[in-house]
């Protein structure tokens, strides 16, 4: 018996390993775009166009960050490198950027087309619909008690601070490492300062995020899902299907064909929507790197933010498809 335990443990290990490699080897490319982009938004601040299309109050920045996210690709773990990018440079307020985050993994014109393919108009104009609704919704919010969710901290008077006599807000790229000035640094320079500290402050999260999810698809092979989740039904299915989708990683694109296997197994078109929304949305390498991004309170609301949405938008989704 201990013998059978052992190399059954063996056996989860080795397999975890395997499957670390696999997605790490997938999505790193990703997410080392997502921090190039990011540490380019740095480098580019000096001028000064991020902050006139992200930086203020308002809507406009919102819908600003909200839009842009829509048309860039890329899975939830390149969303985070190119968000701390975003807030180092200081032109976004925090709600902006949580919609940034919010938004990215949820569309880009790749999946739009890949859903209306497979699933068809109506669930593909629900996607739409449901991703601008929750992230202009979370990034009100947010903005709205922007001291509370900043950890009591004010953070349109820390880029005041951070912009006194007309000086840059650059965060980590107003100097060089040889203490030079910005001003003489060349972008290449400043790029890669920026660069450097988007991985440092975000890379170890992602490769932890990354063996937890490794360890959750060899416990739970991708079959698995739409077998255990297609008998369900009724209200528990909203909430099974959440729980299910959203801690799972799934890259940009994978969640279509799960979904339409879900839809085939007999699934109810609401809890469809419902994995499909969670399942793509966030996960945990996501939550883990969040945390570092906007802080433990915004993450907070961005993962309640994502239960909401996914098991809402479900929900009245199948009202009105039947």
């Amino acid at each position: 018996m201990p013998d059978a335990f052992l190399n059954m443990a063996t056996m989860g290990v080795i397999q975890t390993m395997q499957e670390f490699l696999v997605l790490t080897a997938k999505v790193f490319p990703f997410f080392l775009l997502g921090a190039v982009a990011g540490a380019a938004f740095q480098a580019l601040l000096l001028r000064n166009w991020p902050d006139r299309l992200f930086g203020g109050g308002g809507l406009r920045p919102l819908f600003a960050a909200v839009s842009a996210a829509a048309l860039l690709p890329g899975c939830s773990c390149a969303t985070m490198p190119m968000a701390a990018g975003l807030k180092d440079a200081g032109a976004p307020r925090l709600g902006t950027t949580t919609a940034f985050i919010f938004m990215s993994p949820l569309l880009s014109p790749v999946t739009v087309v890949l859903t209306w393919a497979m699933l068809g108009w109506r669930m593909t104009a629900a996607r739409v619909l449901a991703s601008f609704a929750g992230s202009i919704a979370i990034g009100v919010i947010v903005n709205r008690f922007e001291e509370w969710f900043s950890g009591g901290r004010p953070a349109t008077a820390k880029r005041a601070a951070t912009t006194e006599g007309d000086k840059p807000a650059c965060g980590a790229v107003c100097s060089d490492e040889s203490g030079g000035s910005a001003e003489s640094a060349s972008s290449a320079a400043r790029f890669g300062v920026a660069l450097r500290g988007i991985l440092r402050s975000v890379a170890p999260y992602f490769l932890l995020g990354m063996l937890i999810a490794a360890a959750l698809s060899a416990l739970l092979p991708e079959e698995a899902i739409p077998r255990f989740l297609g008998g369900s039904s009724g209200p528990w299915a909203y909430l099974l299907a959440a729980l299910v989708g959203i801690p799972l990683y799934v890259c940009e694109g994978e969640e279509v064909p799960i979904t339409f296997a879900l839809l085939s197994r007999g699934l109810g078109a609401g809890p469809s929507l419902t994995f499909l929304l969670g399942s793509v949305g966030t996960c945990i390498p996501t939550m883990l790197m969040s945390r570092n991004v906007i802080g433990r309170r915004a993450t907070v609301a961005y993962i309640v933010c994502w239960f909401v949405l996914a098991i809402g938008s479900g929900a009245l989704f199948q009202v009105f498809s039947v």
